[in-house]
């Protein structure tokens, strides 16, 4: 199988813009209770993974994207695909399928 460029993992940065977070964030604008138990969250992530107990922190990200997903329109097509489409895996051809079926990525 032919290797995409775009979506190997080597190729791909961990960096977020700020902008990017702020947009991300934006939910909590109106929600200060919500964004404080958000920010002692990443802390206790950004702890786990000072302390270097990666499977900890590993585990704890995993359990905030399942709760992403639950809110995501994948929920109505498939964990798979979503997950495909999370890791930069998603073939062309599928990503077509799922923008005709009106999914939004």
């Amino acid at each position: 199988m032919q290797e995409d460029p775009s979506t190997d993992s080597e190729n791909v940065t961990s960096t977020i813009d700020p902008e990017d977070w702020q947009l991300a964030l934006m939910p909590y604008e109106e929600e200060p209770a919500e964004a404080l138990s958000l920010a002692f969250l990443l802390t206790e992530v950004s702890q786990l993974i000072r302390a270097l107990n990666m499977r900890e922190a590993l585990d704890e990200i995993e359990v905030a994207i399942d709760c992403l997903y639950e809110h995501s329109s994948f929920r109505n097509v498939s964990r798979d695909l979503f997950e495909e489409v999370i890791a930069g895996k998603m073939r062309p051809n599928k990503e077509a399928l799922l923008k005709q079926l009106g999914i939004q990525f």
